[in-house]
């Protein structure tokens, strides 16, 4: 083949691969689970289930288990016999590895609280899968409260984010309207959150956020 020739096949098939659409990015997906289910693939829930879900990702195929186990205080001051005054929250990501699901991250949170009124809850309705990045790999934002006080006063708020390694919250109160009162409700975002890149997160977590954290 003449070099004249060669060089015009090499010049074609440039232009053809440049003019040639990108393959789209897979889309994350995601479905509900059931205890049964997680049962079924040896996935031990830590006390009571909240929400599983089934992911699947640029990352690979994952588990979301998001459990609570109650039990008595192990304070020196408990009550006894009173099986409500320890709080464990648990959230935890699971990835398939071979034949056997390995946990990628876990988000971990204790409420330990005897004698005065304590509590702690989940919100399932907004524990969300995204992929506000649009990178092919998914965010779990897993909100929560817990309140240990002996009075009417406001509950500690979390609402934390993962994405493979990465991890960003918000923290605060929740924001107490009783009668004539109306007080709490403050808010700190993790310090990267302030970042441009981070901004898509910030906004979600802030939405989140405000769709829980009034209490009446």
């Amino acid at each position: 083949m003449p070099i004249k020739s060669a060089a015009s096949l090499v010049a074609l098939c440039l232009l053809l691969f440049s003019a040639a659409p990108l393959p789209a990015r897979a889309a994350v997906e995601h479905a509900p689970v059931t205890a049964a289910f997680l049962k079924t693939e040896r996935i031990a829930v830590p006390g009571k289930l909240v929400k599983a879900a089934r992911i699947l990702d640029a990352g690979g195929e994952h588990i979301l288990v998001v459990s609570m186990h109650t039990g008595p205080s192990g304070a020196e001051n408990a009550t006894p016999g009173d099986d409500e005054e320890r709080y464990e929250l648990f959230a935890s990501l699971y990835t398939r590895k071979a034949n056997r699901w390995a946990r990628e991250w876990l988000i971990e949170d204790v409420n330990d609280c005897p004698i005065i009124d304590s509590s702690a809850n989940f919100f399932p309705k907004y524990i969300t899968i995204t992929d506000l990045d649009q990178n092919g790999i998914a965010e779990v934002t897993v909100p929560y409260k817990y309140f240990c006080n002996g009075g009417v006063d406001s509950s500690t708020l979390k609402v934390i984010m993962r994405q493979g390694a990465q991890k960003f919250a918000v923290r605060g109160q929740t924001r107490v309207v009783h009668g004539d009162s109306d007080f709490g409700g403050e808010l700190v975002f993790d310090p990267s959150l302030s970042l441009k890149d981070n901004a898509v997160f910030k906004a979600h977590l802030k939405y989140i956020r405000d769709k829980v954290y009034i209490e009446r």
